[in-house]
């Protein structure tokens, strides 16, 4: 009689401690304010093009996505950054989401005993992709008010070190980090790539994507999940040093970005009304928020569509719970590393979702 020997296969040791990505928290009938997606949501010539591009036979599922179609969103983007006279198509590699995109660049820079410096708290994906790919994240702690110890940071560096991830403006934070300090880090350590995310940077008073021009160890990440309202369709971008193309495309999925996706961003990028009413609604309401939650709680500035607020002395997981219970998802930040126990990450909604958030935090906070 035959028996079966049951046995596992081994996994890679690199995914031990490892935690998986939560996402912000779903639930029917709630105000979801855990994400930062857009209250607004895609713009209606986006939604339209797509429809005419399918019932015209334009865009066809039953293909894979044309590469015409990518050239074009390139160009778009180069359009849109303005800096059409520095750069060409080369500079632009797109992904699914900045996730796709980051994930690409990890594998290209970091493999076993590599390290990457990562500033905390911060967006929590940086750390896993580098785990994943055999590498070692070097912690270096933000300042009062989350600034990032730019001497600090230059000197934890060493000759394992791949990489450096500055996210401005920083998530779950919202602050950014000053070009001059930017410039200090990248002319320190030109044999490390430093990854600047601006996944939020329509919200914000500046860029640093005219960095990348000037260097070749410095790259800049963008996304269509926020400002343009398509976090569904998963279309990122990265603006990169000429050389690191081919490297990029040796190291990408073929055909990441859905043929939908790519007709979808590229009308978005040609709605600049829409974009305009999006980033004008957040800033008003990123200021309602702060002005009447700073009442009750520390409320920090913001350049996102987002504000942090501490409820100390009161729990994040406790608070968020209630306003669950109040039908107002938020995000605890306690699952981002170095975040403590007592953060809470609002999206910024419309004026009606801010208000109702304002009237369930009122009379919780200390002042």
């Amino acid at each position: 009689m035959n028996t079966r020997i049951k046995m596992r296969v081994p996994v890679r040791s690199s995914l031990e401690g490892i935690e998986e990505y939560k996402p912000g928290k779903l639930v029917k009938g709630a105000i979801k304010l855990s994400s930062n997606e857009n209250p607004l949501g895609p713009s209606p010539e986006v939604i339209r093009e797509i429809v005419k591009s399918l019932e015209e036979g334009e865009l066809n599922l039953s293909v894979y996505p044309w590469e015409r179609n990518e050239e074009e969103l390139r160009d778009e983007i180069l359009s849109y950054i303005g800096l059409g006279t520095r750069m060409k198509k080369e500079n632009i590699a797109i992904g699914a989401g900045v996730d796709g995109v980051l994930d690409t660049l990890v594998k290209i820079f970091i493999e076993t005993g590599n390290e990457a410096i990562i500033p905390v708290p911060t967006f929590s994906l940086y750390e896993s992709l580098v785990k994943i790919a055999g590498g070692k994240p070097r912690y270096v702690k933000r300042e009062q008010h989350f600034s990032i110890p730019v001497a600090g940071l230059i000197s934890a560096c060493n000759e394992r070190m791949k990489m450096i991830f500055i996210s401005s403006p920083n998530n779950p934070t919202g602050n950014c980090i000053s070009e001059d300090e930017v410039r200090e880090i990248i002319e320190s350590v030109p044999e490390v790539m430093v990854v600047i995310d601006e996944a939020y940077v329509e919200f914000a008073d500046s860029s640093l994507v005219n960095l990348v021009p000037e260097y070749e160890n410095v790259l800049v990440l963008r996304t269509f999940s926020k400002a343009f309202g398509l976090a569904g369709l998963r279309v990122g971008y990265a603006v990169i040093p000429e050389w690191l193309e081919k490297h990029y495309k040796k190291v990408s999925m073929p055909f990441s970005v859905n043929s939908i996706a790519l007709t979808a961003a590229i009308a978005a990028l040609r709605d600049e009304e829409h974009l305009r009413r999006s980033v004008e609604l957040v800033r008003q309401e990123r200021q309602f928020l702060i002005e009447n939650l700073q009442r009750f709680f520390r409320v920090y500035p913001s350049e996102a569509n987002f504000v942090l607020v501490n409820v100390s002395p009161a729990k994040s997981y406790a608070v968020y719970e209630e306003l669950i219970k109040r039908g107002i998802i938020v995000r605890d930040c306690s699952s981002f590393r170095g975040a403590g126990d007592s953060l809470i990450r609002i999206t910024v909604g419309t004026r009606e979702q801010n208000e109702l958030v304002v009237d369930a935090l009122e009379g919780k906070g200390t002042g």
